[in-house]
């Protein structure tokens, strides 16, 4: 930005050098030096404005990669917790029902030896 603002002030010398001297060149060569320099300085403030957006932009979606990672991890935290529960509870349910099976299969066993 620096050498922006020294092309302006060297362009307006130049451009006043001119007018004093008469010299139209040496006025036409400040002016062209002047919009150099205001060009270089609107590329760097340009320049300057994408960086600070980029990193702001960076930042945020790490940010977001963040709270997203977070919020996977919790959710699948929940399903194991869920999934250990529903498969505690049919591990109950299948030790109930072959406890059944093996009374009635006891009874029916019997049922056939009081017969013989």
């Amino acid at each position: 930005m620096m050498t922006g603002k020294l092309d302006q002030i060297s362009g307006e010398v130049k451009e006043k050098a001119g007018e004093v001297l008469d010299d139209s060149k040496l006025k036409a060569e400040g002016v062209v030096q002047q919009g150099v320099g205001k060009t270089k300085e609107v590329a760097a403030d340009a320049k300057e404005k994408a960086e600070n957006f980029a990193g702001e932009a960076k930042e945020k979606a790490a940010h977001f990669a963040g709270e997203a990672k977070e919020k996977v991890e919790n959710f699948a935290g929940e399903a194991k917790e869920k999934a250990a529960h529903l498969a505690g509870e049919a591990k109950e349910k299948v030790a109930h029902l072959a406890e059944e099976a093996k009374e009635k299969a006891e009874g029916l066993i019997n049922d056939i030896k009081s017969k013989f």
